[in-house]
């Protein structure tokens, strides 16, 4: 707060800053390991637990996940049963 954050909400503070003061941007993507495959991972707002999907049928199918949409497939699955990693990857402005 003393260099100009203010509070968003949830322990998240943002800060609007001019570009010059920018060095470098990225796009952070999380993915979780999950019995050695890996997946796209978020936050289950209501359980707390590692939301999991997948577009691959068979992959979906052999690791009981459910269908949640027409092409897509979800599970949920504990924090301990997942390692979680980020792809960074430079962000443009241009």
């Amino acid at each position: 707060m003393d260099n100009g954050f203010t509070y968003y909400k949830n322990n998240i503070y943002t800060k609007i800053v001019g570009l010059d003061e920018v060095k470098e941007l990225y796009s952070i993507n999380p993915y979780a390991i999950y019995k050695e495959e890996v997946f796209p991972a978020s936050q289950e707002r209501k359980t707390g637990k590692v939301l999991l999907d997948t577009t691959n049928t068979e992959l979906a199918k052999r690791m009981g996940f459910e269908r949640t949409d027409k092409y897509m497939y979800s599970k949920s699955v504990k924090w301990d049963e997942v390692e979680i990693i980020e792809e960074r990857k430079l962000y443009s402005l241009d």
